[in-house]
């Protein structure tokens, strides 16, 4: 068994929230010298430069899983992260279809960028990414994994936009694989919010900028880095009060 190094909390520049620099080509970059072995993309509501940031991880010897920031009709995000790219796009077209019609104001929010391998800018996404979709929280989670993902409730001990924030508590029904926590040591104020025992702690970097990927992190254990592996390493860690290092 061998430990390695994961992000999975990562923004390119299709979320307008993020920085025009993080573009497939430098998150890879980034990752390699940061010494990460698996990242994530996880745009707000989308999962569209997941795919050629995958192809360009695959010759950098780095896995790269496709993903996504969800934000739910309660305002919670939640990140989704999928074993395979084609499963993404298709838990996409659902969460797409109930993601209000509300167009993107690029001078407000930022630019929505989608890019090839090469960066080249494709299109810009005109619909605004930074909103609530259609979906609450028990409804997420189960489309979530009727697509096979992984399930982590986003800094839960954020003032905003955070399961805590928005509910007051964790519920104990619902089939999270972690918890995400911004700070670990913020991890005995948040203890009594949580009504389901021995879900693990994870960190990551939720990275806006190329200079914050990696700057938080979590040691898994697995035999290779693979999605199936990630899946065992979070249930080896259950009960367990953290995986994650901030450096």
């Amino acid at each position: 068994m061998n430990s390695y190094s994961c992000d999975l909390h990562i923004h390119t520049a299709l979320s307008p929230c993020a920085s025009l620099e993080m573009s497939p080509r430098e998150i890879v970059g980034r990752a390699r010298r940061a010494g990460l072995d698996i990242i994530a993309i996880t745009d707000h509501n989308m999962v569209e430069n997941a795919r050629c940031t995958e192809e360009i991880g695959r010759r950098n010897d780095l896995l790269v899983l496709p993903g996504m920031e969800l934000q739910t009709s309660e305002e919670i995000h939640l990140l989704a992260i999928f074993g395979a790219n084609e499963i993404a796009c298709a838990f996409h077209e659902e969460v797409y279809r109930s993601l209000p019609q509300v167009e993107n104001n690029p001078d407000y929010f930022g630019d929505q960028v989608v890019v090839d391998e090469n960066d080249n800018i494709i299109r810009f996404e005109n619909r605004l990414l930074l909103n609530s979709v259609e979906l609450s929280l028990d409804d997420a989670v189960r489309l979530i994994k009727s697509h096979g993902g992984i399930v982590i409730p986003s800094h839960i001990d954020n003032p905003t936009f955070s399961i805590i924030s928005q509910l007051g508590y964790i519920p104990e029904n619902l089939d999270f694989d972690a918890l995400e926590i911004h700070d670990i040591d913020n991890i005995p104020r948040v203890l009594p919010f949580i009504t389901r025992k021995g879900l693990p702690f994870v960190t990551f970097s939720d990275a806006h900028y190329p200079a914050d990927i990696g700057r938080r992190r979590t040691s898994l254990e697995m035999p290779e880095p693979c999605f199936e592996g990630l899946v065992e390493a979070l249930k080896g860690l259950t009960g367990k009060t953290a995986g994650g290092r901030i450096e």
